[in-house]
């Protein structure tokens, strides 16, 4: 039986993003793949826009809403309409447990929907992986608009302040991956695994919302001997500020803000401590929020490293 790579597109009112992210997906030169794109915009008008792109493509699709008993024959891709928006690592999981079902699933490739990737990147992935296979593998992401620039390789975290930032980020896409430090994780916009990997460490945590996913995959797959690694020839194009980053430099909506704190208070929770360090970071992280003049920013910001949060 032909082992595929299960390609995963989370859409959250982003379907033209999405279209192109198929496109670019359909022009590789990889054939071992099928696409699972899994909506949770708040209407029915994303979903529908997306299936008529893929009916319009002439290329083989199933769709269906979600928790409906599916079967799956050649079609390349699968669009699945879920029932509510629980988040990043809910709408992944959607697509993670329907592959697992299939018996042709051999690796899972989540792949932001506001991607573009070079021809040659899953080829690359597999690859990699094929000589380093206990990984969770992310790629290089070139800036969509500045394709010379590196936006990221991964992400580091800093285990003073409690931040994570990006490895890479603003460097030039040439630069050897002997000269960037190394990872901590990989970023969210592109991560690789395989199915054992999904089979012995589970699904992405849907305790966290937004961020810190990747980083708790890492954290618990540490133990079973796996490291974070990027493949330095898979290129992917990511458009910033399309959807939301993972950097503490870029300036975000108050609703990524907010949820970045709650899964950054979550995840030392779970693998630190709510001591002092935690407290003192977070009121340093505070305070420059406070600089800039966001003061109903900052007051949100309180309440959550203050308060308990679910």
């Amino acid at each position: 039986m032909k082992k595929n790579t299960y390609i995963i597109l989370l859409n959250h009112n982003g379907s033209n993003d999405t279209c192109d992210c198929i496109l670019s997906l359909q022009k590789m030169t990889a054939t071992d793949f099928k696409i699972i794109v899994v909506d949770n915009s708040s209407d029915i008008k994303q979903f529908d826009t997306i299936c008529e792109f893929v009916k319009n493509q002439q290329i083989s699709f199933v769709s269906f809403f979600q928790n409906e008993d599916k079967e799956i024959n050649n079609e390349q891709i699968i669009l699945i309409k879920a029932k509510e928006n629980k988040g990043f690592a809910h709408g992944n999981n959607i697509a993670l447990q329907f592959g697992l079902k299939q018996n042709d699933a051999a690796y899972f490739w989540i792949l932001n929907n506001d991607t573009t990737v070079d021809p040659e990147a899953l080829n690359e992935l597999k690859s990699y992986h094929n000589q380093h296979a206990k990984t969770i593998l992310g790629s290089k992401l070139l800036y969509f608009y500045n394709n010379e620039t590196i936006q990221a390789v991964g992400g580091s975290f800093n285990q003073t302040f409690y931040i994570s930032e990006h490895v890479g980020e603003g460097k030039s896409k040439n630069v050897l991956k002997k000269d960037l430090p190394s990872i901590d994780y990989p970023h969210g916009a592109s991560m690789f695994v395989s199915r054992l990997f999904v089979e012995e460490i589970g699904l992405l945590n849907e305790d966290f919302f937004l961020y810190y996913e990747e980083l708790d995959w890492v954290y618990r797959a540490k133990s079973k001997g796996y490291k974070p690694d990027w493949c330095e020839k898979s290129i992917v194009y990511h458009k910033e500020g399309a959807t939301i980053g993972s950097s503490y430099k870029k300036k975000k909506s108050i609703f990524s803000e907010t949820q970045l704190f709650i899964s950054r208070k979550k995840f030392i929770k779970k693998y630190y401590s709510l001591s002092f360090k935690f407290y003192f970071s977070s009121l340093l992280l505070i305070v420059n929020r406070l600089r800039k003049g966001q003061f109903a920013l900052a007051n949100q910001l309180i309440k959550i490293t203050f308060n308990d949060v679910k």
